[in-house]
């Protein structure tokens, strides 16, 4: 009989264990794998709220599943200290661990398949021959600090257990499993939160971006609050019906963090061989035939409007649009806020209760897109009570 059970089965029975993760995504797995091989003998069990574990996986990377960035630049994390001097090689060797093996494709690491259902099988099935427990579809209602431990209880049982790690991720994508209900029990439990929002998420605008919805441009792209540039990438735009999307549009928006403060996004759709550019143009002053020359019909059209007669070039340096709102968190790929990294001792353990732990996207710590929150997830797992 396989020793990974999937219990769905309704039970009223108080069970003893040693320890209990909530929440089967990329952090809660890792944290289970990392005890169950230091500590063989423990008794692991993850409860898991929807009907499989690790849902949000197989959308990573487009179904590639991104593990990470071979740059492993830790200062692109809000809280850097948090991944210590965790190297690149270190990490592969640590995901190679589980049974797969990986490639760089530019700087960009993928499994070898190029398939994030080789990384979800090869998981499962580590966690199959460590003996780690799943509980799918039960829900976590809340939790107790006690002298020998933490009482959890869920809609089916109460689990009497000596360590109590959440991981229950955010509240982006509510369809891949995050619902956000975890905050309102740590509300419960005194947790001052910080803020949550949707974090590498589409960015609504002022201006009207309908007439090019769907529609794509290279660009370098600049983030200015109140006039000062605190963010510059090279990367590929997406234009929505009411803003604008787009890997280096995600990447922007982590920035935005006091939306009363006037951000804008600023566009140099001429990034490259701008002199030679400039020569070109002065052989054809109309403005319509240059962008007839340089870009797709529409998107000539809908610039036409918004750029001079006599400065376009210039103008198409700086074609600024301005922040309106973010996306929802359904449209969002990560959650910003959450648990103070202040209320966390160094491995992860809670400083206001004993015993309880939190790992992952619950906690405020985030990184661009190219990898890093996936690496973020499973790191903080492996450095788990160490």
């Amino acid at each position: 009989m396989s020793k990974l059970y999937y219990i769905n089965l309704n039970y009223d029975k108080v069970i003893c264990m040693k320890c209990v993760i909530i929440g089967a995504g990329a952090s809660g797995v890792a944290a289970a794998i990392n005890i169950k091989r230091k500590y063989p003998n423990d008794e692991v069990i993850i409860i898991e709220h929807s009907d499989r574990p690790l849902r949000k996986i197989l959308a990573t990377g487009n179904g590639r599943c991104n593990l990470g960035n071979k740059e492993l630049d830790i200062n692109k994390y809000n809280h850097p200290e948090l991944m210590g001097t965790y190297s690149y090689k270190e990490y592969i060797k640590y995901v190679e661990s589980y049974g797969f093996k990986t490639k760089e494709l530019s700087e960009l690491v993928y499994p070898y398949s190029e398939s994030a259902q080789t990384v979800r099988n090869q998981i499962l099935k580590e966690l199959e021959r460590l003996e780690v427990l799943i509980h799918l579809e039960e829900d976590f209602i809340d939790y107790e600090v006690v002298k020998d431990g933490v009482k959890v209880k869920t809609n089916k049982a109460t689990y009497n257990a000596d360590k109590l790690i959440i991981a229950t991720g955010g509240k982006s994508t509510k369809g891949l499993g995050n619902d956000g209900s975890i905050y309102e029990i740590l509300k419960k439990h005194h947790y001052d939160l910080v803020p949550l929002r949707p974090g590498l998420v589409p960015i609504k605008t002022k201006e009207n971006t309908k007439l090019v919805d769907g529609l794509r441009v290279k660009a370098n792209v600049s983030l200015l609050e109140n006039g000062k540039k605190i963010f510059n990438e090279d990367g590929e735009v997406l234009f929505k019906k009411d803003g604008l999307s787009g890997i280096v549009i995600f990447n922007a928006s982590n920035h935005i963090k006091n939306p009363s403060n006037i951000y804008e996004i600023v566009l140099n759709l001429l990034p490259q061989n701008i002199e030679e550019l400039q020569r070109n143009h002065q052989q054809f002053l109309d403005k319509s035939k240059f962008l007839e020359e340089y870009f797709a019909p529409k998107i000539a059209e809908y610039l036409k409007n918004k750029i001079s007669d006599k400065n376009f070039v210039k103008d198409l340096q700086n074609l600024k649009f301005t922040f309106k709102d973010f996306y929802d968190f359904e449209n969002s790929q990560i959650t910003i806020g959450g648990v103070q990294i202040e209320d966390m001792k160094p491995n992860f353990e809670s400083k206001k209760e004993p015993n309880v732990y939190f790992l992952g996207e619950v906690l405020d710590m985030h990184g661009p897109c190219g990898g890093y929150n996936l690496t973020w997830a499973f790191i903080c797992g492996q450095k788990l009570m160490s």
